[in-house]
């Protein structure tokens, strides 16, 4: 079994949940066993003006157990608002505000004691929820159906910072359109507008003067280091459609994971705050502290979304649960940090639990690397064709096509020396090469081309073959590879020379390797577990 350590440290985000909640939890869907007191009756019907939004807006608090992954378990909670849309009590928020909690408490105007709740649906990569509060006759907020321009006035209403005082701030619409990208949600785009909001105001309403809801603050902070606040909510015309699916007891695009998109040194993923009881994610076995590496296959966090974003966003993540359907059979690949272990296993399948990863450098020496002190970053050719994850400290590096019997093919070349990796048995060294159609998806053929290009077959021992198939139904990538070893006849040098078929491109891949001594093997079980097509 191979260990990996690992440091986990705090990511300052460009922009913040506007929630409040300082992380998640193992949780159940039920809350705090309180009933409402008092009489609603004479509060009933939709608000129409907005000194009386406070009527049908509502604190929620959530309490449970977080787990860290430096320092481990600890008791934590927060605290978010919400708005009433039906008389029956059906009230929107932010998933990020319920999901992963032990229990909820839901506290409405003129009440002292919070009322009975439970979580009907959530959406992780649209950041909303909704939750049934028991009993009926409750005052609601009704949508607003017109498109939202910018300079219409608005009111951001909840409850800030935890303060059970209702707070109401006005600003207007600052632009229609925004991006809405973020580290915990990924949305095709966000209203902008002035209306300050804090940490507590999460899913709560941004209203019109006659109390529609134009919106559900989700996001606010300093983008991009400005020092100038801006204030983001998810647009009414994409809430409504997802409160619809909601509202039935259906989940969206989720798997049971609170989490957050995190790049720190060489750990880029996504962090998991809270798990929910009964989930995909909790069936497989993952655990809060986790932090999800890969999804179907592809990183959950790339280097392409690090450079557009200017930080680690939840869009890859995002991109495989709404293309596979969260119902599918998904390949999940997971660091635990407190055991140093990398786990993979599929999602909505029993028949493929959460297990160690195998190790090209365990098949190779029957050990571990050990010691290994690379970090890592993803690298593209010229063409952002390809893509692998290879050692920061490689920076010898050749991204530029490569001439293939008379077509142009994305290749990339990375060593510490790549003129002495690519002539000589003393270099390490990762190539990785996308050939479309090459030698008619012929793994033997195009391996014995490769080796014999490589000099491999004569100036290196043969030590194995071995069949490669990374599991996933939906995006199937098979191959093989060859191991070589002792080249140059020194002892000292590893060859790995590998072609795969990605069905889903359509396109043989070739990964070549070489490790000058133990460490650097780990480099080669990087370099074909993370090598693919964006």
């Amino acid at each position: 079994m191979r260990r990996i350590a690992l440091m986990v440290g705090a990511v300052l985000a460009t922009i913040t949940a506007c929630g409040g909640d300082s992380g998640g939890s193992q949780s159940s869907d039920t809350a705090a066993d309180t009933t409402v007191s008092g009489d609603t009756s004479s509060a009933t019907g939709a608000i129409t003006d907005k000194q009386d939004v406070s009527r049908a807006v509502v604190q929620i608090i959530k309490e449970g157990t977080y787990r860290d992954p430096e320092f481990g378990l600890s008791d934590a909670g927060g605290a978010g608002s919400g708005f009433i849309i039906s008389p029956d009590g059906l009230v929107v928020t932010n998933q990020h505000v319920v999901d992963g909690a032990a229990s909820l408490q839901v506290y409405i105007e003129g009440e002292d004691r919070p009322v009975n709740a439970r979580i009907l649906g959530v959406s992780e990569c649209n950041d909303l929820a909704v939750i049934d509060l028991d009993g009926d006759g409750y005052p609601y907020l009704e949508w607003y159906d017109e498109t939202p321009k910018p300079g219409l006035d608005a009111w951001a209403a909840g409850f800030p910072l935890g303060d059970p005082e209702f707070s109401l701030t006005r600003g207007s619409i600052v632009k229609a359109e925004a991006e809405g990208e973020t580290e915990w949600a990924s949305i095709d785009y966000a209203i902008e507008h002035d209306a300050n909001i804090q940490p507590g105001n999460s899913g709560g309403p941004l209203v019109t003067e006659d109390g529609r809801v134009i919106g559900v603050n989700y996001a606010g902070g300093d983008i991009g280091g400005t020092g100038t606040s801006q204030f983001f909510a998810i647009s009414a015309e994409l809430a409504r459609t997802v409160v619809d699916t909601l509202s039935k007891g259906q989940d969206q695009d989720s798997i049971g994971i609170n989490g957050y998109a995190i790049a720190y040194e060489d750990i880029a993923g996504l962090w998991v705050s809270g798990i929910r009881a009964g989930s995909p994610a909790s069936d497989l076995g993952i655990m809060a502290g986790d932090i999800v590496l890969d999804l179907a296959g592809r990183p959950v966090v790339s280097q392409r979304d690090l450079d557009t974003y200017g930080f680690a966003t939840k869009s890859g993540y995002c991109d495989v649960l709404r293309t596979q359907g969260t119902d599918a059979a998904i390949e999940i690949r997971v660091l635990r940090y407190d055991t140093g272990e990398i786990l993979v296993g599929e999602l909505n399948n029993p028949d493929r639990p959460l297990v160690v990863e195998a190790s090209i450098a365990d098949s190779i020496t029957g050990g571990s690397s050990e010691g290994a002190t690379y970090e890592y970053e993803l690298v593209e050719d010229d063409s952002a064709s390809i893509q692998v994850e290879v050692p920061v400290s490689w920076t010898s590096r050749d991204s530029s096509l490569w001439n293939f019997f008379g077509g142009d093919y994305p290749r990339i070349d990375v060593s510490t020396d790549i003129g002495s990796y690519l002539t000589t048995w003393g270099t390490s060294g990762v190539t990785v090469i996308a050939a479309p159609g090459l030698d008619d998806q012929n793994f033997e053929t195009t391996l014995e081309y490769f080796t014999k290009d490589f000099y491999a077959d004569t100036d290196c021992e043969y030590v194995s073959s071995e069949q490669y198939d990374n599991g996933d139904e939906q995006l199937p990538v098979i191959g093989m590879y060859d191991v070589y070893g002792n080249c140059g006849g020194d002892g000292g040098a590893w060859f790995v020379v590998g072609v795969f078929y990605d069905q889903f491109y359509d396109v043989l891949i070739v990964v070549a390797a070489q490790a000058v001594d133990d460490a650097d093997l780990e480099v080669i079980d990087r370099a074909l577990a993370t090598f693919y097509m964006p």
